[in-house]
């Protein structure tokens, strides 16, 4: 009776650790964004905290939206230019700005680095342009061939008569034409 129990046992725990099927589903291909050169459009929402002195103006919080055009180079790699607008505690910038992306592994989840840098624009009276630079790394998920969520995080750097730095948070989609 033991002996049977135990070549039982043995059956059961060898039958649970083999399988003749491959535990990949061969007929549903991975699905990621087009690898081919051309156009790619990415919009996102964007917002900042500020860090250290945040009494000064343009210095607290920032959020607004902006979008990027420009080329896909190749499955990595992304040039593109963009604007949009920003709305800090004491007024409105536009950015006009650099965005180069270089993404790491190719996969539905795929991450990617990021860097921008340009122009924060003031069309109000004070006349208040500034520079910027934001370096950050993101995750981009690939929902179908053309269409893409994107989640990202970086240090945004504003240079005027001073220098404010923000954690920025970002999210928006990307379509691949």
């Amino acid at each position: 009776m033991k002996r049977s129990l135990t070549l039982l046992a043995v059956i059961f725990l060898s039958v649970s650790f083999v399988s003749a099927q491959n535990k990949f589903t061969a007929n549903r291909p991975e699905i990621n964004l087009s690898s081919e050169p051309g156009y790619i459009t990415i919009n996102e929402f964007t917002a900042g905290f500020g860090l250290k002195d945040t009494s000064v103006p343009y210095s607290k919080s920032f959020f607004g939206f902006t979008t990027i055009h420009g080329y896909q180079i190749d499955k990595s790699f992304v040039v593109a230019g963009g604007t949009g607008v920003h709305f800090y505690n004491n007024g409105t910038l536009v950015p006009l700005f650099i965005d180069v992306r270089y993404r790491i592994i190719i996969d539905k989840f795929t991450p990617y680095a990021f860097g921008d840098g340009g122009l924060l624009l003031d069309f109000s009276a004070k006349k208040d342009t500034r520079l910027f630079i934001n370096p950050g790394i993101g995750v981009r998920y690939t929902i179908n061939r053309n269409f893409a969520v994107n989640l990202g995080t970086g240090l945004f750097s504003q240079f005027g008569d001073l220098r404010d730095s923000f954690i920025n948070l970002k999210t928006g989609v990307t379509y691949k034409f």
